[in-house]
């Protein structure tokens, strides 16, 4: 599982998921999949960035 938004838990998938149900703007995918509404990827993140 690849986490896009760690904040949210949102994965590749869930985006990708989003954007075959219609979303066509970040605006939609965000509000699609509740990614960067935590905002906190930076601490989140395991990766460190």
């Amino acid at each position: 599982m690849e986490y896009i938004c760690y904040c949210d838990k949102v994965t590749k998938q869930d985006i990708i998921t989003a954007i075959d149900n219609g979303a066509r703007t970040l605006k939609d995918i965000k509000r699609m999949t509740g990614a960067a509404t935590h905002c906190d990827c930076a601490n989140q993140n395991p990766k460190g960035t």
